[in-house]
């Protein structure tokens, strides 16, 4: 007998129900500050079904979070009503505002194992009532949900999502459970998450930061502060530059043959090793807009041994790289520049620090305290037995036997068009000029706008500019806890920083200091300041 959805309805009842977020109308509760800790809750459309449930929801970032719900009924009701079930159903969250406040989006895994059967009819098919059918599922899908904060550590959730899932069952005469009379499977595709949620966070609550003292040349007056100052944000055009100068890197852990050099593309794993190598340059090459200017490859070798033979390997290595991509790609000998570094103790102190190997205390104090000359490898051999030794030299030295590889390359100018392709597949090859043109383009606080910031302080993390322009988009859009990171990475102050940190200042009600930092910014020349002090000076 052939099973129509409609007869498998009450299985997927187990990962879809019905909700309308619009439906649930409260009073929300916004923390100032991101909410940190972990969210615990429980489906109420899926305990209304005496189905015992439980999720937690983790901060991944400052708009992601991990959501891991699962869902157990072990039931057998009266009459051989079988309503069995668990269900696991991860999500990947994005949130529109940050984690745990608002509208989010979700991509769902899901996996059930079930038994159910003997069901009422009505509501369920007449198949449901005489049958009982044993299976599991697996699928995914994409949701859509809303969050309710009333407080700090109470909140509810709205979610619904569709999906597809794969069905396989086994099909039983429902009353006796007796012989099975067939298996089947099932392709559905339709909602498959849904749920009305009670939530408990878990973590700190901020305390709000009250107001200092206002300066004594702001006129005291006995009524509430009730002026909201408009600030205005700095941001810093960067410099044009001139040559765009990129590099990419890489490890190669080449094999050879005993005392030879030469290199062998189908030895051993060098084939997924140059294949790697191979990538890098072929892109670089068969890209219009980008020029290979130099090819820096460093030869490394493992301590056993002796040193200068280690350190003349190395070379070896290296040079052998170098004259196996002049012979595929007929480069010049100009373009390379080549270095042996001999044995690599340094990468060895830091993948002992980071493992839990024998005597890891006794082998770092030999690394750092006995010289190269003085004995280091012989102490490392004779300790403990030299069971240490014997275990470094199996899990470690492989990865000191390694050439590095850096491919240097310029890359020509785009135009604010063109940059906007380049920046949806590779913004690495975009400048902090052209980034700062391309965000020109779009609406001041839209996310394309506040994207290309965040994206240009990711990529040039050391770069003042980069840093001073993503706080100022950060506290644009009211973002205090970014825009704090951004102005702690700035390393030279400026007038652009006295006013962006001023402005943060502002928006944790910190006004002396705020007042402090746009006379600085004044001072200093900055346009914006001026406005902001003139606006601080009216709070009452």
């Amino acid at each position: 007998m052939k099973v129509t959805v409609r007869q498998l309805l009450p299985i997927l009842i187990s990962i879809a129900g019905f909700c309308s977020p619009d439906n649930l109308q409260a009073q929300e509760y916004v923390e100032s500050g991101d909410i940190q800790g972990v969210s615990i809750k429980t489906n109420l459309l899926y305990d209304a079904t005496t189905t015992f449930n439980l999720g937690a929801e983790f901060r991944l970032g400052k708009k992601m979070t991990l959501d891991i719900p699962v869902n157990y009924n072990p039931w057998t009701f009266s009459d051989n009503k079988k309503w069995k079930h668990i269900l696991v159903q991860p999500e990947i969250r994005k949130w529109t505002r940050q984690a745990f406040q608002g509208h989010f989006f979700g991509l769902h895994g899901h996996y059930s194992s079930y038994n159910v059967g003997g069901l009422d009819n009505p509501p369920f098919s007449e198949y449901m009532n005489t049958h009982r059918l044993e299976g599991w599922l697996v699928g995914a899908g994409i949701s859509y949900g809303y969050r309710w904060n009333f407080s700090h550590r109470w909140g509810m959730e709205a979610i619904i999502g569709i999906g597809y899932a794969y069905l396989s069952y086994d099909k039983y005469p429902c009353y006796h459970c007796g012989e099975k009379q067939g298996s089947a499977s099932k392709n559905y595709v339709g909602p498959t998450k849904a749920g009305i949620s009670l939530i408990y966070h878990i973590g700190k609550k901020k305390k709000n930061v009250q107001p200092e003292p206002i300066l004594d040349y702001i006129h005291e007056v006995q009524s509430p502060l009730l002026y909201n100052p408009k600030l205005s944000v700095s941001f810093f055009t960067p410099a044009v530059e001139e040559v765009k100068r990129r590099s990419t890197a890489g490890k190669a852990y080449l094999d050879f043959e005993v005392g030879k050099s030469e290199i062998l593309p189908t030895f051993r794993n060098n084939a997924n090793e140059l294949q790697r190598i191979y990538e890098l340059i072929e892109r670089l090459k068969n890209n219009s807009d980008t020029t290979i200017t130099g090819i820096k490859i460093i030869g490394h070798a493992s301590p056993e041994g002796v040193y200068n033979a280690n350190l003349t390997l190395s070379g070896n290595r290296a040079t052998a790289l170098a004259n196996h991509l002049k012979k595929k790609y007929g480069f010049a000998n100009e373009l390379f520049h080549l270095e042996e570094q001999g044995e690599d103790w340094q990468m060895l102190e830091k993948l002992v620090k980071e493992s839990d190997v024998e005597g890891k205390q006794q082998i770092l104090a030999i690394i750092q305290d006995v010289g190269v000359f003085g004995g280091r490898e012989k102490k490392l051999m004779d300790l403990l037995q030299g069971k240490p030794y014997l275990q470094i030299k199996e899990a470690f030295f492989p990865q000191l036997r390694r050439t590095d590889y850096e491919l240097h390359y310029t890359v020509l100018p785009f135009t604010v068009e063109k940059g906007k392709e380049v920046f949806k597949n590779n913004p690495s090859a975009l400048s902090l000029n052209e980034m700062f043109l391309i965000a020109a383009t779009y609406e001041r606080g839209s996310d394309a706008y506040n994207e290309v910031f965040e994206k240009a302080a990711e990529l040039f993390p050391h770069s003042d500019v980069a840093n001073l322009n993503a706080a100022a988009s950060a506290l644009d859009r009211k973002d205090v806890s970014d825009a704090e990171e951004y102005l702690t990475r700035v390393v030279e102050k400026n007038a652009v920083y006295w006013n962006n940190a001023g402005v943060l200042m502002a928006l944790r009600k910190e006004y002396t200091k705020a007042m402090e930092l746009f006379n600085k910014a004044k001072a200093a020349g900055n346009i914006q300041a001026i406005d902001n002090v003139y606006e601080i000076a009216k709070i009452k």
